[in-house]
């Protein structure tokens, strides 16, 4: 679905350059459960963007649904991004003056859809993420677990081949965390929804069948680091314990 060859991403501030990203690889299949994992400063906001068709690589290619994208101009990242990326926001994002429903039906709004289309389908995915009596209650009158179901339906109501969830527990205490991150796996075994969720929180990351860690600019897969000698013998020997 998604795939990143030798991305780099570099700013230039006067006389220095700064290297954010550093040959990043990365492969996103469709039905993945990815979370990417990294400190502050460590390059995953810079890399959030990139995926989500925010930002442009320094060089480096995007490839989208067998298309590359790198090329592309604003206004065919802009269609692009409507249609095939989904985003949940540590803050929510919503319109304080919408009510849920009418948060939810944006996307489709952007894209020219009928009312009758949008409602329809801004009611179902509001039931789906057990929000359907919230519909007509606005962001200020819901709690921060609620305001992120909401969010999770808007991402959703297009259709995404892509849902991008960038801290999308950080804003929630520890039992509505738990609440969002059980939706998002259901969403993801049930519907088969491609999820990538860029985080910070160690429990979070654990939770997703792909893990990946960004340090310094670059990815590293932590499957490979929790078990760095199976299947290798020789190092297997050095190992304290081990039986020939």
């Amino acid at each position: 679905m998604l795939k990143l060859k030798d991305v780099r991403r570099s700013y230039q501030l006067g006389p220095v350059t700064t290297e954010v990203l550093r040959g990043i690889e990365m492969d996103v299949r469709s039905g993945d459960l990815m979370s990417i994992m990294g400190p502050s400063g460590s390059g995953k906001t810079t890399l959030m963007n990139i995926i989500g068709l925010l930002d442009r690589p320094s060089s480096g290619s995007c490839i989208l649904n067998d298309r590359n994208i790198s090329g592309l101009n604003d206004n065919e990242l802009s269609t692009l991004r409507n249609r095939y990326i989904g985003f949940v926001f540590q803050s929510f994002h919503l319109l304080p003056q919408l009510t849920a429903l009418e948060n939810v039906c944006l996307p489709l709004i952007y894209r020219g859809s009928g009312r009758p289309e949008m409602r329809d389908r801004a009611r179902a995915l509001l039931k789906h993420v057990g929000m359907a009596e919230r519909a007509n209650h606005r962001p200020s009158q819901l709690s921060g677990g609620q305001k992120q179901r909401v969010a999770i339906a808007r991402a959703l109501v297009g259709e995404p081949a892509l849902l991008l969830a960038d801290e999308p527990t950080g804003a929630l205490d520890t039992d509505t965390a738990a609440e969002v991150m059980a939706l998002l796996k259901e969403l993801n075994a049930e519907s088969g929804v491609t999820i990538l969720i860029i985080t910070h929180d160690a429990a979070v990351a654990e939770q997703c069948k792909k893990q990946m860690r960004i340090r310094d600019g670059k990815l590293i897969d932590t499957r490979n680091l929790a078990a760095p000698t199976l299947g290798n013998e020789t190092e297997r020997e050095k190992m304290p314990g081990a039986s020939s």
